[in-house]
């Protein structure tokens, strides 16, 4: 099992497409030093973990304003107006 600390912002689900959907699994309790595991059947090496947490340039993807508040069914001219702009 390869295993790598970081304090990098990582995106696991991200991270493990980019090593072949091997199985990562990782422990985010202390964000400074977050600890990434590899699965017990994967074919990870230590040497390509590592190589893949130094290069790994996290993406998150969270929904816009616009769409948080039309999944409650609102929208930004309800939002402006409510606050009086």
């Amino acid at each position: 099992m390869a295993k790598v600390t970081t304090s990098k912002k990582i995106n696991l689900v991200q991270l493990d497409q980019e090593l072949g959907s091997q199985g990562l699994c990782s422990d985010e309790n202390d964000l400074a030093n977050v600890v990434i595991t590899t699965a017990d059947n994967s074919t990870v090496t230590q040497a390509e973990l590592e190589d893949a947490v130094k290069n790994h340039v996290a993406v998150f993807n969270a929904p816009s304003v616009a769409d948080r508040l039309s999944s409650v069914g609102l929208s930004i001219d309800d939002l402006k107006s409510a606050l009086g702009l």
